[in-house]
């Protein structure tokens, strides 16, 4: 049922980058991703693909942002307001990810769908062309957001402002300030990729080869298991960013990414090449590997 809704859906897109979740970062995997697919891969890439893969990473986010004739969001059909529950991953109380949200509205129900999309693709030579494109939207963008630092709903999550704890706390999204502006805890790491290195002005190409640094070993340990096992060990570790002193109203400035801009480059790190390794194993049947 979740595979056949997935390959329906009809491809909208258009290339601004705005203020999405994750936002600019999901171009910077996208960009990473690609740089390290093998040349089979970046062949069906092409073939199957317009535009490149960093900037198909940002459909999903600018798909639910699209203005369909004005209807009121509540209003919105469940294939186009539905995609909104996949963005955010639910993780239970022993730090593994959950195939179903456990929250009182569907959101945090990422995981299921991020593997449905690579199941679909791996029939792709059975999928119309435009069926493949739009799961290869999906997945480029879902691993992105499985592996942003704030894109997790926690069982063991404080009470938020309204006393609601677990899954269902809103803690997370509260707002704080940054730079005197207001934004939520949840917001610093949204922005956080073109925040850590603004040397780099967004530029994709100098950005990612700045950061395309873990050696073979490494890249090859990071890959290893299965999607669920990726998704639980990010969640697992992201939890950390809760132990960081976060409290709704807390003023942070550019000392935040100094302080903790490589936990958040890792994380992007390891999105980017479990993107290139599921794209290969997809694409290569003569891939060995990172």
């Amino acid at each position: 049922m979740i595979r056949k809704a997935i390959i329906s859906i009809s491809a909208v897109f258009c290339f601004s980058v705005a203020s999405y979740g994750w936002a600019w970062s999901h171009k910077l995997i996208g960009y990473m991703a690609a740089r390290n697919c093998t040349e089979t891969t970046k062949v069906a890439l092409d073939r199957y693909l317009d535009v490149p893969l960093a900037d198909i990473s940002l459909w999903m986010d600018i798909y639910r942002d699209y203005d369909w004739g004005g209807m009121d969001w509540s209003e919105a059909p469940d294939y186009i307001r539905g995609t909104t529950y996949w963005h955010m991953i639910s993780i239970d109380k022993n730090g593994k990810a959950m195939m179903e949200s456990g929250r009182k509205d569907p959101n945090g129900n990422g995981l299921p769908f991020l593997m449905a999309a690579i199941d679909s693709l791996e029939n792709h030579k059975e999928m119309s062309d435009s069926a493949v494109v739009v799961n290869l939207k999906y997945l480029a963008h879902l691993m992105g957001d499985a592996h942003c630092p704030a894109h997790y709903y926690y069982e063991n999550m404080p009470a938020d402002s309204k006393g609601v704890s677990g899954l269902d706390s809103r803690w997370g999204f509260e707002n704080g300030k940054y730079k005197g502006k207001a934004d939520s805890y949840h917001g610093l790491f949204d922005r956080a990729g073109e925040r850590i290195h603004p040397e780099f002005n967004m530029k994709l190409k100098p950005y990612a080869e700045h950061i395309d640094t873990l050696c073979v070993a490494s890249r090859r340990k990071v890959v290893e298991g299965s999607v669920a096992d990726w998704v639980s060990e990010s969640g697992a570790r992201c939890w950390e960013i809760y132990q960081w002193g976060w409290k709704p109203g807390k003023e942070y400035d550019d000392s935040f990414y100094i302080e903790h801009g490589d936990f958040i480059i890792y994380q992007i790190q390891i999105s980017a090449y479990r993107l290139a390794h599921t794209l290969n194993l997809i694409f290569d049947p003569e891939y060995k590997g990172l």
